[in-house]
């Protein structure tokens, strides 16, 4: 089994670079130098670091990679990433090794004949230090953008990702599914959160198998929920605030860390005990118009014609004034990628594209709902990562 999944890695990360290394060769760019963590789990398939000291990855057109880290992270990257060439720095003297991470990169551009290459670095992420230094010590090298490049590769998922993004999924859901269990008057907001991350850290570790040891199923990251008038809040974290009988709870698992590195969009509400009218009124409006969405979800369509629909649906039944984002996103290794669902962004639907479409309406000091899940688009339609919505508003 641990053979299978190294071949398996190794056939997931090669076609990764093949496809980086293909659109570098349409921009005439020699090797692409990457920090943004994101992208360097991306390219290295090293997702748990702690990225406080510089961890980078060197694409060059032909050639072997190299994964740069710091000496503390150079056993678990061997033990984790598939990338063969991995050099490490240090924060003390040790013979034969640099304390400074630029000279190492220095001497993995002059082994690469890189000193006079065109090099693609992430403009939107690389600190301006960090440009400056590189061109001091390249000063003869070309230095171009090449964020998109990635954001590009990205956007189209593999059946590899699907599959952890399916758990991701679960895992999302799991986390839901015990929130309802616990949610009652008087529990405070962070003690639901608290029963979300346990069962979402359960539901996680149980797709583990023992080749998983160097990997944590803990989910990580900010647990959103808010009760009453918070709940208008779009971004609130669980706060000693307590429910209270009649209270709208809007619960978002967008912000954590699901499965391995890889996360989805969801979120849900539940009103505590009863509802009023137009609580239940504007749920499904917000049913109706993710479910216009989804009809309308196809490859070839573009992601702002979903945003535009949408809003004339809210708009039309008189709640438009109360939308505060747009209608969704891409998701994946990032809580936001490429594309926006949004006007704007004409970024065409693709195949193996992965989207979470969450329409919401936020009553400012009253109530706020939204209703969000990811699907994966397929060449005929989609499928869900998360679950269809219940149609009705849960009254708990």
């Amino acid at each position: 089994m641990a053979e299978e999944r190294s071949v398996t890695q190794l056939r997931e990360f090669s076609t990764r670079v093949a496809r980086i290394r293909k659109l570098m060769r349409t921009q005439s760019i020699d090797a692409v130098y990457l920090t943004q963590p994101t992208n360097v789990w991306y390219v290295a398939g090293f997702w748990e670091f702690i990225p406080i000291r510089m961890e980078a990855v060197l694409v060059p057109a032909d050639g072997d990679c190299v994964f740069i880290v710091s000496k503390n992270e150079f056993e678990y990257a061997n033990k984790v990433s598939w990338i063969n060439d991995v050099r490490y720095y240090t924060e003390f003297p040790e013979p034969a090794r640099h304390q400074n991470p630029y000279d190492l990169m220095m001497d993995v551009f002059r082994d690469k004949h890189l000193e006079k290459a065109s090099i693609g670095i992430e403009e939107s992420f690389l600190p301006v230090a960090e440009y400056r230094r590189f061109t001091q010590i390249l000063p003869q090298a070309r230095f171009v953008d090449a964020s998109a490049i990635l954001s590009q590769c990205r956007m189209i998922k593999s059946a590899y990702e699907v599959d952890l993004l399916k758990k991701s999924g679960k895992v999302a859901v799991a986390a839901w599914n015990a929130s309802l269990h616990i949610a009652k008057p008087g529990i405070c907001e962070y003690e639901v959160a608290q029963a979300a991350r346990d069962a979402a850290t359960n539901t996680a570790a149980s797709f583990f198998t023992p080749q998983d040891v160097n990997h944590s199923p803990l989910t990580d990251g900010v647990q959103l929920i808010q009760s009453g008038a918070r709940s208008s809040i779009s971004h609130g974290k669980g706060s000693p605030n307590r429910l209270k009988r009649g209270d709208m709870v809007a619960m978002c698992f967008c912000m954590t860390n699901q499965f391995k590195g890889y996360r989805v969009g969801f979120s849900r509400n539940f009103a505590l005990g009863n509802a009023s009218n137009e609580m239940i009124d504007v749920y499904n409006l917000l049913y109706e118009a993710q479910q216009t969405a989804l009809t309308e979800l196809r490859p070839g369509i573009t992601a702002s014609y979903l945003d535009t629909i949408v809003r004339k649906v809210i708009s039309k039944a008189g709640f438009g004034q109360y939308i505060e984002h747009r209608l969704g996103r891409g998701v994946g290794l990032d809580i936001a990628e490429r594309p926006d669902l949004k006007e704007g962004d004409d970024t065409v639907i693709e195949p193996g594209m992965t989207l979470a479409v969450e329409p919401a309406i936020y009553i400012g000091g009253k109530w706020g709902i939204q209703i969000e899940d990811s699907v994966h688009l397929t060449e005929n339609g989609f499928e869900y990562l998360t679950v269809s919505p219940e149609p009705k508003l849960p009254i708990i």
